[in-house]
């Protein structure tokens, strides 16, 4: 009795070393698990909207931990996980607290670019905001050149105040090609008064151009309702397209776009509605397929991988899987569902 006793002991005591050994030896690496999904109709609150559709959408999310031996075995050697060094998941020289810094400034992006493709996909747009147009560069052989510097920015043409790119652009249209505009420039901190030749535009019929390479400074929109989007802990960008769905789905309930039924998606926003490829697809299909969604939109980039994870998993007949590269595919695929 007491020698069975004594092996049992030790063999609880092998067993709580080796677990304290895989638990608190450090690889250096990282581990994406499968993680969880979000109820959206919880998430997104939008102006005027009392009660959410029937259905659900979720939102997904992977587990990403600093991968310890224990954690290194399951990313491993489960068809469940992957196992990254630190440099490529986090980048060169970048600390873990950089990069969840950085993952919660996208995900605070990402709500924003959400809300405005959103709103412009049912037709109320929303207003961008700037502090000038900026300029990247200058085409060889056009007006703009030696005259128009990198990081320059236009804030006015002709006494016109110019705070985004597609002001600059629209105002071009009003020039007769071949005069020239004035244009008020931001430079180094001072402010310069810069003649610029125009010549027809190659692009666009009967419109101007000058021939630089622009884009708005400090770009921002301003949206014409009150959209809250509370996450969490949750960060990175990879939610903006489920965003951008669960809005339209509470502003536009007669589209029926879960017919009552769960819809899962993954993918990024931006603001004039393309959707983005993310990391952790095949982790994502395991916690889709968990949740129970029968529908699964991911990103055109990630559509193959995810396919491949739901045919090794043997679930492809329980739960389809829809590549989208827009909002608008995104939102057409879901009607005709």
């Amino acid at each position: 009795m007491a020698r069975g006793l004594k092996w049992f002991l030790g063999i609880v005591i092998g067993v709580v070393v080796v677990a304290a050994a895989l638990w608190f030896t450090p690889t250096g690496d990282y581990v994406i698990l499968p993680g969880i999904t979000e109820n959206l109709n919880q998430i997104v609150q939008v102006q005027g909207v009392r009660k959410a559709p029937a259905g659900q959408m979720l939102m997904v999310a992977v587990d990403i931990q600093p991968a310890n031996l224990l954690y290194y075995l399951v990313g491993r050697f489960t068809p469940y996980g992957e196992v990254l060094p630190a440099s490529e998941l986090l980048g060169t020289g970048v600390s873990e607290t950089q990069y969840e810094q950085m993952n919660q400034q996208l995900m605070s992006e990402s709500h924003l670019m959400a809300k405005v493709a959103a709103l412009r996909a049912i037709g109320l747009p929303a207003r961008e905001t700037g502090k000038g147009v900026l300029v990247y560069g200058t085409e060889q052989g056009m007006p703009a050149a030696g005259k128009l510097k990198p990081q320059d920015v236009i804030t006015a043409v002709n006494g016109r105040s110019m705070m985004v790119d597609q002001e600059l652009l629209n105002f071009m249209g009003t020039v007769k090609p071949g005069t020239s505009v004035t244009m008020t420039v931001r430079r180094n901190g001072k402010v310069l008064h810069i003649v610029v030749g125009t010549v027809a535009s190659t692009t666009t019929k009967g419109h101007a151009m000058v021939g630089a390479l622009i884009g708005t400074d400090d770009p921002g929109f301003v949206v014409p309702l009150k959209i809250h989007i509370q996450t969490g802990s949750i960060s990175g960008p990879s939610a903006g397209m489920m965003f951008s769905l669960s809005i339209i789905n509470q502003l536009r309930p007669q589209w029926h776009l879960t017919h009552g039924s769960t819809v899962a998606g993954t993918g990024t926003i931006d603001a004039y509605g393309d959707v983005g490829a993310i990391g952790g697809i095949k982790e994502k299909v395991v916690t889709v397929y968990d949740s129970g969604a029968k529908i699964f939109l991911v990103p055109r980039g990630d559509y193959g991988d995810a396919v491949t994870e739901a045919r090794a998993l043997g679930i492809t007949k329980k739960m389809r899987i829809i590549p989208v590269g827009t909002l608008n595919q995104a939102l057409a695929a879901l009607r005709k569902s």
